[in-house]
């Protein structure tokens, strides 16, 4: 959906033994102008894409985004389906039939899933030029400039690979979503990780506002 306001909270939290990451996005309720009917919901993604900027070295790997996204589509008022991404190192880790995932809302009904569709874990490989160049050096022997002579020194390119989950969640109860609520979170956690995308409805969002 483009036009709307949308607000991203990011919020990692260490407690016990499970790390748990949290996400929230602001979007109108999907029911709330019946002649625009928002069938497919905002992303929720953990980290935000504004602050995962960073590039992987062979140093600093650990910089590398790990991409979590959550986004919904409300097939009726009666069935939700959850769209779900989970990056990770292992591949174990990102075979979303593996975690536990469970909805909730405002109210604190909670809700599992009836099925998990299309599954699939994949690998994502990253390469990077280690690019060795000489440095320019003023007077005071601070580096100002960088010569164009790494073909010099050739260097084997860096790489970097992680796994890549998908799946559909899908929800289904009588009456499971209505303009009455007023927010949703997805909960998918494994022993020592956890993550909570949530999705706050505001009558006051509006399109091209």
């Amino acid at each position: 959906m483009t036009g709307f306001r949308l607000l991203v909270v990011i919020v990692a939290l260490a407690g016990g033994c499970t790390r748990t990451f949290k996400a929230t996005v602001i979007q109108p309720n999907p029911l709330a102008n019946q002649h625009e009917t928002l069938r497919d919901s905002e992303k929720v993604q953990e980290p935000d894409p504004a602050r995962a900027t960073e590039r992987a070295t062979p140093v600093h790997n650990h910089r590398y985004p790990l991409f979590n996204v959550a986004a919904f589509t409300m097939v009726s008022k009666d069935r939700l389906r959850f769209h779900v991404q989970v990056d990770h190192k292992w591949e174990e880790y990102a075979d979303l039939k593996t975690w536990q995932v469970y909805l909730e809302d405002d109210k604190g009904h909670r809700w599992l899933p009836e099925a998990i569709e299309h599954p699939t874990t994949r690998i994502i490989t990253r390469m990077w030029d280690r690019e060795v160049q000489t440095a320019r050096r003023n007077m005071y022997g601070d580096i100002v400039a960088l010569n164009d002579d790494g073909w010099k020194n050739r260097q084997t390119m860096g790489s970097l690979s992680v796994y890549r989950g998908r799946a559909d969640f899908v929800f289904y109860q009588r009456d499971m979503f209505s303009v009455n609520v007023r927010s949703l979170k997805l909960v998918v956690k494994r022993p020592g990780e956890a993550f909570e995308f949530t999705w706050r409805f505001a009558d006051n969002i509006a399109s091209g506002e």
